[in-house]
């Protein structure tokens, strides 16, 4: 996530309206400033005094920009072929077929035998996670809250916060140390005066929790150590994260860090507790928590047999019967088992045929705020206002938000 209002000095250039200061390298080394533009059906590097055509570059680095919240949680990662994956939410796996939900929000329906696997987003463990579509009981709440069908990230419902006195609070153990505290938050117009509170509540003695306030300023935090200024509002879906991580926290919405506040070697987040301060409506959706997992290498791939990799490293053969977000079942000589994915690094399909790599563009890209780049190769189409469209060999047609975009490597012809 990048800090808040950074401090960075970039050369803006002015080009047909538009503000960008793309980078492309070409196959000399040398390096323009301007943009990636299309004309009639061919691509281009529109730079000052000139344009580049695309065999004359190497790759194009895109501007920084904030990156928008991704369209759902980002709890799984599609591992595709020649190390290209993009993460998002799996929703089943079955003898023949993955279901897979994208960070743009594009629903896919792929052939497992295509497919390399499905691991866990950011090496990260998911603790707890709430999409609030049936019910309110492993919440503590006040006042009444409810479960509204008017706004939804993803699923059909989510939980509105409506009147003053409200509230609704999730505790968890053991208390998290590393790792990250997540939830999607929506904000209507604008009334006079409305305030809400989001606070992470520590396993300590401490008088007051970290928070963020939402209010008519905007985006704040209290009780830390220290703040940036408030982010401005606006009536759309926003990203609440807390991270936790060396003995400090940071607390972010979208892709602004707002807050940061040292923490003791003995506290943790043990859960969160969100409050309606005045009338006026709030919803929260999509309520992850997850522990960060140490790095290990990948395991190795195998021909006839589908791979299960458990937290700890360790690997269970055999095929893997079915899947969705919440587990898996594994048949192996042991029998058929089910495993949680909190259990569960990743699962991996049998590779009986190595697949032919693509000579289309290589795209990186940032699925959400806080999350590790995505690879795909595909071919350039057009630009659609704010977004690049390219076509891919599995995924079809597919649409990144240019915020989103981190560098696009050519092939040579």
């Amino acid at each position: 996530m990048t800090q808040s209002f950074p401090q960075s000095i970039v050369i803006l250039l002015m080009l047909g309206g538009l503000t960008y200061a793309d980078q492309a390298v070409d196959r000399t080394g040398k390096t323009h400033t301007g943009r990636l533009e299309q004309d009639t059906d061919a691509w281009s590097f529109r730079a000052v005094g000139a344009a580049l055509a695309i065999k004359e570059i190497a790759y194009i680095r895109f501007d920084a920009q904030p990156v928008p919240p991704p369209k759902i949680p980002l709890l799984h990662r599609l591992q595709l072929p020649h190390d290209q994956h993009v993460a998002g939410l799996l929703q089943h796996v079955d003898a023949k077929s993955v279901a897979f939900v994208t960070s743009w929000g594009q629903s896919v329906t792929l052939p497992r035998e295509k497919l390399v696997g499905i691991e866990r987003a950011n090496d990260a463990a998911t603790l707890l996670h709430d999409d609030f579509e049936i019910d309110l009981k492993a919440w503590v709440v006040a006042g009444n809250p409810a479960l509204s069908h008017a706004q939804a990230v993803f699923g059909k419902s989510s939980l509105l916060l409506d009147t003053a006195g409200q509230s609704a609070a999730r505790t968890w153990q053991p208390a998290l140390r590393d790792g990250s505290v997540r939830l999607f938050f929506f904000l209507p117009e604008k009334t006079p005066d409305f305030r809400w509170t989001c606070e992470l509540l520590l396993d300590s003695s401490r008088d007051a929790m970290p928070a963020l306030i939402i209010d008519r300023d905007g985006c704040q935090c209290a009780n830390v150590k220290k703040s940036w200024p408030a982010l401005p509002s606006s009536p759309r879906w926003h990203l609440l994260a807390f991270e936790l991580r060396d003995e400090r926290l940071r607390i972010f919405v979208d892709d602004y860090c707002l807050a940061e506040s040292p923490l003791t070697d003995k506290e943790g987040a043990k859960g969160l507790r969100c409050s309606a301060r005045t009338d006026g409506k709030l919803w929260i959706d999509e309520f992850v928590v997850s522990r960060r997992l140490p790095s290990l290498p990948r395991p190795a791939l195998v021909k006839n047999q589908d791979l299960l990799w458990l937290e700890q490293g360790e690997q269970l053969f055999g095929r893997i019967v079915s899947a969705n977000a919440r587990s898996i079942t594994l048949d192996a000589k042991f029998g058929k088992r089910d495993l949680p994915w909190s259990r569960v690094r990743g699962i991996f399909f049998a590779q009986p045929n190595a697949m032919p790599a693509l000579p289309d563009q290589e795209i990186t890209f940032r699925p959400g705020p806080g999350f590790a780049l995505d690879r795909v190769r595909a071919k350039l189409l057009r630009w659609e206002n704010t977004k690049l469209l390219a076509r891919h060999e599995l995924l079809g047609e597919i649409a990144l938000e240019r915020a989103c975009l981190d560098k696009i490597r050519f092939a040579v012809e």
